[in-house]
């Protein structure tokens, strides 16, 4: 039987999306069956305005039951957000956790650009919003253009909203500094949005800086990443 990893998704505009990111861990999969879930659709019952210990509590109490059943644990950048306000479960867990570019909490540069694409999608202009988004994620390589068909435009609009606004609003400073969670963090060393300026190395485990690489970390430098988390997985005792 194939261990399992669950992966919790990024903020993204449609879940369909969520392919992408399945594909990079594609090499995983021999060994691995992969689990994913979309964070962005479990909301339907919050806003923007649920507080943190609220959200972050049903989160708590999703892993709790999940916890016996993966052998690892992966987090992309929201994704990542999510696990790192739960890392008081893990406390005594020696299960691997990977997270990609998941800021610890938003300097001002984060604040000011997820903003920006916040405005935007308040302001019913989503592809816009995406044209601005994409530029930084994909940063410093050319990002490709989406446009939305206009049926899709509200849903992304308001996944868009919330899944951003959480991250700003969420900061995981005393977490890290008090709960001692072994984990590896993959960073891109030219990322435009998740870079040392917003993330702290992990009190155990390691805060990798992957060259030549943004947001994207395993599209942008595959063999670099997957050498690093396959020595992660293989470490699990």
């Amino acid at each position: 039987m194939r261990k399992k990893i669950l992966t919790i998704a990024p903020v993204m505009p449609q879940q369909s999306d969520i392919e992408s990111i399945a594909s990079t861990l594609s090499f995983l999969e021999v060994v691995y069956q992969i689990d994913f879930i979309d964070p962005l659709a479990i909301n339907e019952t919050f806003s923007v305005n649920t507080s943190n210990e609220v959200y972050y509590q049903l989160w708590q109490d999703h892993l709790k039951k999940w916890l016996a059943t993966y052998d690892a644990f992966f987090g992309f950048s929201f994704g990542g957000v999510i696990l790192q306000q739960c890392f008081s479960l893990f406390a005594d867990s020696k299960k691997p956790i990977v997270l990609f570019s998941t800021p610890t909490f938003a300097d001002n540069a984060l604040q000011k650009k997820l903003g920006d694409v916040i405005a935007l999608c308040k302001a019913n202009r989503v592809n816009d919003a995406l044209i601005s988004l994409y530029k930084e994620v994909f940063s410093p390589n050319e990002a490709p253009l989406q446009i939305l068909p206009e049926n899709r435009v509200m849903s992304a609009a308001n996944r868009l909203i919330f899944g951003l606004q959480r991250v700003l609003d969420t900061d995981a400073t005393a977490i890290l500094e008090q709960t001692m969670v072994d984990h590896l963090h993959l960073i891109g060393e030219c990322s435009a949005l998740v870079n040392k300026e917003n993330v702290l190395a992990p009190g155990i485990g390691d805060l990798c800086i992957v060259p030549q690489a943004g947001m994207r970390v395993l599209q942008d430098n595959p063999s670099y990443c997957k050498k690093l988390i396959l020595e992660r997985l293989n470490s699990e005792t």
